[in-house]
């Protein structure tokens, strides 16, 4: 795998290099872009020990990007993506870009192709949605069928050209703890060296997109390794399905994570389904995820926050709606319904309710 992107980015610079003339009528100049949500919560626990009933939630992100195309086809870019509000990984993703009739390649910190390739169910709300919620005011753990293992470690990613509806892509990570503000907390400017974490980290993904008549389909396959040096590697595999069809989109998708989170004997399921139907500016719709832990190891805290690990499962379910009140202003609310057992509790207790209300701005 490391020799094949390796050799493939090789291939790319010396395309470069020898397409005669190279220049580009513009330097890179810079864009700003984001969005931000923001969200007012009302929350019923279960066992109410000393949460709020109210809350305001953020999340966004500003983008800084830009590209310019040379006279040979090549494109170059840059992202790069700073978080709305303090966080320990203040810079999320930072990477550039090539792209051209190769394909295209990702190399810095940014997700997966595993990840970036992966379809999930329609969500009827932005942030509160469960196949991988922004937001999330329940106390339980979060359900998400992305495979996000490997977060924003550096790595390179190639992409295929899309040809008759289907996309290939692979990742190669290094060091899968090389990040500022990641779980092994190290610099990417320390030395190069093992930290005791993740290792080298591998990732494929393949996706499917078409439309026929009214009717369009999407579907997506990934995998990943993340090899460790101190715990058993961890594999996880992703898929999902949407089709869409006048007004309505139905989908859902389901990973397995084995060893999850560098936990040994860590079996952990993720699921998601759901159906919005939408005309014009408003969009409704239901969305239900599910998550499944079967842990072997005895003691310590598993991925609810609970202790005295063991076998448990959650189901969540949210309703509710938005509308489009103008070119990038949405307005939307609804419902969370949380449900776990008494091996998978969060920090509230076994259930939780959650009403939100709150508008997303993207720029």
């Amino acid at each position: 795998m490391k020799k094949v992107i390796l050799g493939t980015t090789a291939l790319v610079a010396a395309t470069a290099l020898t397409a005669g003339s190279a220049s580009a009528a513009d330097k890179i100049k810079l864009g700003l872009g984001g969005y931000l949500q923001t969200s007012f919560v009302a929350a019923d626990y279960d066992n109410d020990t000393n949460q709020l009933p109210t809350d305001i939630r953020h999340e966004g992100e500003v983008f800084f990007t830009g590209s310019t195309t040379l006279d040979n086809g090549l494109k170059f870019g840059v992202n790069i993506q700073l978080e709305a509000r303090a966080t320990g990984d203040q810079v999320d993703e930072t990477f550039m870009y090539v792209s051209g009739s190769f394909g295209r390649i990702n190399i810095g910190s940014e997700d997966s192709a595993a990840y970036l390739m992966h379809y999930s169910s329609p969500s009827p709300v932005p942030a509160w949605g469960l196949s991988s919620p922004n937001a999330n005011a329940s106390g339980f753990t979060t359900p998400s069928t992305l495979p996000n293992e490997l977060g924003d470690s550096d790595k390179i990613t190639y992409f295929t050209p899309r040809f008759s509806g289907f996309q290939f892509g692979a990742s190669y990570t290094p060091d899968g703890d090389e990040e500022t503000g990641s779980s092994g907390g190290v610099s990417p400017y320390a030395p190069i060296q093992d930290e005791g974490a993740e290792d080298e980290a591998y990732s494929v993904g393949v996706n499917y997109s078409a439309k026929f008549n009214t009717v369009s389909v999407q579907a997506s396959l990934g995998y990943q390794l993340i090899t460790r040096t101190t715990t058993d590697d961890t594999d996880e595999i992703a898929a999902g399905l949407t089709v869409g069809f006048g007004g309505f989109s139905v989908g859902g998708a389901y990973k397995y994570s084995d060893n999850d989170g560098a936990n040994d004997d860590n079996e952990r399921q993720d699921w998601n389904v759901g159906v919005t139907y939408g005309q014009g500016p408003w969009k409704i719709g239901v969305q239900y995820a599910g998550v499944d832990i079967d842990d072997d190891t005895p003691t310590g805290t598993n991925a609810f926050g609970a202790a005295n690990v063991g076998d448990g499962t959650l189901h969540a379910v949210v309703l509710g709606g938005q509308y489009v009140l103008g070119p990038g202003i949405t307005a939307f609310g609804g419902i969370q319904f949380w449900d776990g057992d008494e091996d998978t509790t969060g920090s509230e207790g076994e259930d939780a309710t959650v009403f939100f209300v709150g508008t997303s701005l993207s720029f």
